[in-house]
């Protein structure tokens, strides 16, 4: 099939050198972590089967520069992948792409160890869903309000949100919180 690509100029099946533009990898999650530790300035193409597209884990963890399912491979589509791959572009399957949207969306599918807060850290978290600032939170907790911005960064950082919109969010969703009536 590459051999019909009119822009592939070479094709090795298992030599990797400076002349290397794209490298396809197929293969067990061990060969391709393998193979993208070889790579040097060579892109790297990932064909994955519908086994290893359903693994959002499998695709999260392994280094490429795109990706493209075996169901879908036709000359065509390998030779646009491969256009986008030269022109530094990332392409990657719609499907996969939602999939893997949708499981960074939905911490309580991406977090895989349940969330601990200590009880002053709750308590930081009620008043961060009243949306109080941290010199307010200082004051109801009867602390400083440096103490009361370390709370707030300690929940931050346990829930891995960017903000403090989000912690409660997520908080919310992974059941620290009741969801605010309105």
């Amino acid at each position: 099939m590459l051999r019909q690509v009119a822009s592939v100029g070479a094709v090795s099946h298992s030599t990797i050198d400076d002349a290397t533009d794209i490298v396809i990898i197929a293969g067990t999650a061990a060969q391709l972590t393998s193979w993208a530790a070889l790579k040097s300035q060579a892109k790297v193409l990932l064909l994955l089967d519908d086994r290893q597209a359903a693994d959002p884990s499998f695709t999260a963890t392994t280094c490429a520069d795109g990706v493209l399912l075996q169901s879908e491979l036709t000359v065509d589509t390998l030779r646009d992948t491969l256009t986008l791959i030269a022109e530094g572009q990332m392409p990657i399957p719609a499907v996969l792409a939602r999939r893997l949207l949708n499981q960074t969306a939905d911490p309580s599918r991406a977090r895989h160890r349940p969330v601990k807060l200590t009880n002053r850290e709750g308590s930081t978290l009620a008043l961060l869903a009243e949306g109080l600032s941290n010199r307010q939170i200082a004051r109801r907790l009867g602390i400083s309000e440096h103490g009361a911005k370390r709370l707030v960064a300690s929940v931050l950082l346990k829930l891995d949100a960017p903000n403090r919109t989000s912690a409660v969010v997520i908080a919310i969703k992974v059941g620290l919180l009741n969801s605010p009536v309105l």
